[in-house]
């Protein structure tokens, strides 16, 4: 692989990490030599190298179980890679979507990011958290990215940290 990054001896938590783009990232962290625990509601091929977690993080209880299996398989994470996300919102613009569309897309979007990085950056070395700023899904609401482009700068490591 060109422009290769050495990774070994370096944890990393890979959130919607079996398949997909999920899937390539924690491929690519492991074959940089990252020991890799991924976290999905579906379990990865058989035969990957990694470390797994089956957890629905749209809830508050799956990202506890997450930060769990962290804890009690890694003990600390260098890098947090936040994939899982999308929308199942109907067309015609963030104006048509209800309540109920708005609180799915931010349990899913929003909180899981939120509340892994709330469980974990205090015991992270160097706080390195990425969030793909979008997908090739299309997604009908407008603010989506502004909302997690905020959300990646309430991650940066305080001055006296």
């Amino acid at each position: 692989m060109s422009g290769a990054v050495d990774l070994r001896g370096k944890k990393a938590l890979v959130t919607g990490g079996t398949k997909g783009i999920g899937g390539a990232v924690a491929s690519r962290l492991r074959d940089a030599g990252a020991v890799v625990l991924a976290t999905a509601r579906s379990v990865p091929r058989e035969g990957e190298a990694i470390l797994f977690v089956a957890a629905d993080v749209t809830t508050v209880e799956g990202c506890e179980t997450v930060a769990a299996a962290v804890r009690n398989h890694l003990g600390e994470v260098d890098i947090v890679v936040h994939v899982v996300g999308g929308s199942s919102a109907p067309a015609g613009g963030f104006a048509a979507l209800g309540d109920d569309e708005w609180r799915r897309a931010l349990d899913l979007n929003l909180f899981p990011a939120v509340r892994l990085d709330r469980a974990l950056l205090p015991t992270m070395p160097a706080w390195c958290v990425f969030r793909p700023a979008g997908s090739r899904r299309r997604r009908p609401w407008a603010s989506c990215r502004s909302l997690r482009a905020r959300a990646v700068s309430t991650t940066t490591r305080p001055a006296n940290a």
